[in-house]
């Protein structure tokens, strides 16, 4: 369980999201030990705000990292809400530099003047923001939302993790599950020789609202193979809370085991999720 909530302004949110290691000020806490914590995004970020912002990092961040900082419209809906996990360590002011920088490239600095920095790394994105309930600031956080900041802390350390069986592998993909609100997403977990994930679930399809997910082996295979992936395990969630698994459902791991063996990536099942923790296996065999 994540007791703490960290709430920081819009542009240090999005620098935070992006993972774009950066540092945080605050200046009204203790100096806290290394540790896990929510990020909120203040109230108070607006559309000016956000101008200001984008100005400073058209010239204080690399082009690649400065072309990945998304649209107003597509972060005016964070202020009040937490939108990731990440974790903090509290540092001096003299630490302060971005990374890059050099004698020839003085530090830039998004500089609220506040008396302590902390370094942020090992981001846990949440790919829809959560509501705030209740008083989440500062060392503060609602048991429902530390919760799912505890899931979500979890997911971001399964790399690495043996998938030994189908049971450990619908752990990881109930955790990932939540992202696709009320409609049917498709997953995909690449694993390496030992059968350790390699990654998290990756989300490769989305459907419409209450209806199914296409689903390309180019994309599912695409991403297994950029993970450098030896075998993979599948899955999608079903809504409806009905597992039974559908004649497309079964076509489309016939499809994948197929694809699979030109590849020569194992496809070794296929999940479908409901809710519970429940799920059921797709043509399982392993031929």
């Amino acid at each position: 369980m994540i007791p703490s909530a960290f709430t920081c302004t819009g542009p240090y949110a999005v620098l935070i999201m992006l993972g774009i290691k950066r540092v945080e000020n605050r200046s009204a806490c203790p100096k806290p030990a290394k540790g896990r914590c929510a990020v909120s995004c203040s109230k108070s970020f607006c559309k000016e705000e956000y101008g200001n912002f984008l100005q400073w990092a058209a010239h204080a961040l690399p082009e690649e990292e400065f072309e990945r900082i998304p649209a107003w419209g597509d972060v005016k809906d964070w202020p009040g809400k937490i939108v990731g996990a990440c974790d903090y360590e509290a540092r001096g002011r003299n630490d302060l530099r971005l990374e890059g920088d050099n004698a020839a490239r003085p530090p830039c600095q998004w500089d609220e003047g506040y008396e302590y920095w902390w370094d942020l790394s090992e981001v846990a994105c949440f790919d829809r923001t959560i509501s705030c309930g209740g008083n989440v600031g500062m060392w503060q956080m609602p048991e429902s939302l530390a919760a799912q900041v505890a899931a979500a802390d979890a997911l971001a350390r399964c790399v690495g993790e043996q998938v030994a069986t189908a049971e450990d592998a619908a752990r990881l993909f109930h955790a990932a599950v939540p992202i696709t609100g009320r409609m049917e997403g498709f997953f995909v977990l690449p694993l390496d020789d030992a059968g350790c994930a390699l990654s998290v679930p990756v989300l490769v399809s989305l459907g419409h609202e209450n209806g199914t997910t296409a689903v390309d082996p180019r994309e599912v295979f695409g991403e297994a193979l950029k993970a450098g992936a030896r075998s993979i395990v599948v899955a999608h969630n079903h809504p409806s809370g009905d597992l039974t698994p559908s004649v497309a459902d079964i076509a489309t791991t016939k499809k994948l085991r197929e694809t699979g063996k030109m590849l020569g990536v194992s496809l070794l099942d296929h999940l479908i999720l409901g809710s519970d923790f429940r799920f059921t296996i797709v043509n399982s065999s392993k031929e």
